[in-house]
């Protein structure tokens, strides 16, 4: 008898578990996407002045801000005076940690003439800071396009003197409001916002890298002036 009784109760544990399992509300799972540095979406012109006697100027990264609306996970988009998140979709991880990841590839992969390098003691001479402004969808009669605008500043770090300046920004527009194809748009975007920081970097610092000594072991090309000689 207590061996039924015993029976009947785990029997009725496991039903009103059961139960309480179909009450639990159903929640769709969010689908994740990221977005980066592609280089073979950047438009190919005319190389920076190539100084092959003269090593890469090295350039602290300074970090990034972010709007504090479109830093974390969720996909933020505007239309008009109204903001809102897009339903069941999130990036991988924050927005401002994809973007700086984005940065740092770029200048990993692109740049020739300058070298980028964590916010550390370091012997370089420059910092790069970064401001984004936007980052965002914007809807214009229901058509999306993906916007990104930033603030870049070269600063010398002996003195705080700002050496260079500029804004940057890129809109792409997305074919139709599907998430997988506004995924893209925010890779197009974020590329031609990195390739701009690092044009504006190279452009802005040649004067400098020109003015570096030579490369260690690498000799003078008959004819040029070797510094200091």
């Amino acid at each position: 008898m207590k061996k039924l009784v015993k029976t009947l109760m785990v029997a009725g544990l496991a039903i009103s578990l059961s139960g309480c399992v179909t009450l639990l509300p159903k929640t769709k799972p969010a689908q994740l996407y990221r977005f980066g540095y592609e280089p073979e979406l950047v438009e190919q012109k005319a190389q920076t002045a190539v100084m092959p006697n003269k090593p890469p100027l090295g350039l602290i990264f300074g970090g990034i801000t972010f709007p504090k609306d479109s830093a974390g996970d969720q996909i933020l988009t505007v239309d008009g005076a109204q903001a809102a998140y897009v339903a069941e979709a999130r990036w991988t991880t924050g927005a401002s940690s994809l973007f700086s990841d984005a940065v740092t590839t770029g200048f990993a992969r692109t740049a020739k003439t300058v070298t980028l390098e964590p916010r550390v003691p370091t012997a370089a001479n420059y910092r790069i800071d970064i401001s984004v402004r936007k980052f965002e969808t914007s809807y214009t009669r229901n058509k999306p396009t993906v916007s990104i605008a930033l603030d870049a500043r070269l600063i010398r770090i002996s003195d705080r003197v700002v050496v260079g300046q500029k804004f940057i920004s890129a809109d792409v527009a997305v074919r139709r409001n599907d998430m997988s194809l506004m995924a893209d748009g925010y890779n197009q975007a974020t590329t031609q916002v990195v390739a701009g920081l690092i044009d504006f970097s190279e452009t802005t610092l040649a004067p400098f890298v020109a003015a570096q000594p030579l490369a260690p072991n690498v000799p003078a090309t008959p004819g040029q002036k070797v510094e200091g000689l």
